[in-house]
């Protein structure tokens, strides 16, 4: 069926769609992460980054401390409130990273042609870990999140850079 089918980003600019549940904790801030580090490395007109969640509530504010860490560490909020995953922002994705393996077995019901393009955020550093929610917990369950998404994106850059298509934006190492 034609519906089904999945192209890549029609211009050259590569998207990236974080997902998470309720789109108000982990997605936004992985969201607002990447797209911080993305710029950094000049990329930015290059890859734009969304967030949503499979069971957000539209327009619901992202979580005060997710806000507050991110501001803290003098990173922008990429998205202010929460919004619905659709089967459009999966097809026009070029890579989605979920923060859960039910996240990507709903969004395979949703669209089954993006399987292939769908992984837990922990993949791309070469690990199997789900990001557990910290929304509505104490501080240190949001710091222990933190560290972990720190970590993962640290070592999953050049992976992430490779699902891509933009190896070429890697640093020579000597």
């Amino acid at each position: 069926m034609a519906t089904d089918v999945v192209h890549p980003s029609a211009d050259l600019r590569r998207r990236i769609l974080v997902v998470c549940t309720a789109n108000v904790c982990r997605s936004p801030y992985v969201a607002s992460l990447l797209q911080h580090r993305i710029r950094a490395a000049g990329l930015g007109d290059c890859v734009t980054v969304e967030s949503a969640g499979v069971r957000a509530q539209p327009g619901r504010e992202v979580d005060p401390t997710i806000q507050a860490m991110l501001e803290e560490r003098q990173i922008p909020l990429a998205q202010r409130y929460a919004r619905a995953v659709l089967e459009d922002d999966l097809r026009r994705a070029d890579l989605v990273l979920v923060m859960e393996e039910a996240h990507r077995q709903l969004l395979f019901y949703r669209l089954p042609a993006a399987l292939s393009k769908i992984f837990l955020l922990s993949e791309l550093a070469g690990r199997y870990e789900e990001i557990v929610d910290p929304h509505g917990a104490g501080i240190e369950e949001y710091m222990a999140m933190a560290a972990l998404v720190d970590e993962l994106l640290e070592r999953g850059w050049p992976q992430l850079l490779k699902r891509l298509g933009m190896e070429t934006a890697l640093p020579d190492v000597p």
